[in-house]
């Protein structure tokens, strides 16, 4: 199998997964975005080149037919979004000044995250698994 014929679907994931969030981030946003859009902006960049480094690990797993594959891609993508979370807390803040969220505030934050990033990485698995048996047969 030829590495170029690897690299389209590697591409096209990472770019479906960096536009897709760019468009749920930008629905989200005040219009005209605020200048702190832009962290979010590479956060997503940053979250779309781990999708591209992560793709032909998973398009492997799936080949391969990896034990308990699903499970870690899951896991990778709950750990994943926790790390995300966890980087928007230090760098935003709790978002609006002068607000005091709860500890419960930050377990309901850190809980969605988490499950937001398995489910991606759920969705990047399955469509990197899919893409490999596609090209291999």
């Amino acid at each position: 199998m030829k590495s170029s014929t690897i690299s389209v679907p590697i591409i096209a994931i990472s770019a479906a997964f960096f536009l897709s969030w760019l468009g749920i981030l930008y629905a989200g946003a005040d219009h005209p975005p605020p200048p702190g859009f832009l962290l979010l902006v590479l956060i997503d960049l940053l979250a779309a080149g781990l999708v591209y480094w992560r793709v032909p690990t998973y398009m492997n797993w799936s080949r391969e037919l990896k034990k308990n594959r699903w499970f870690l891609a899951l896991l990778e993508g709950t750990a994943a979004g926790l790390a995300i979370a966890g980087v928007m807390l230090v760098f935003l803040g709790s978002g609006e000044p002068g607000v005091q969220p709860s500890f419960t505030d930050y377990m309901v934050w850190l809980a969605v995250s988490g499950v937001v990033g398995a489910t991606n990485a759920g969705l990047v698995y399955g469509l990197s698994a899919y893409l490999s048996r596609k090209i291999t047969t």
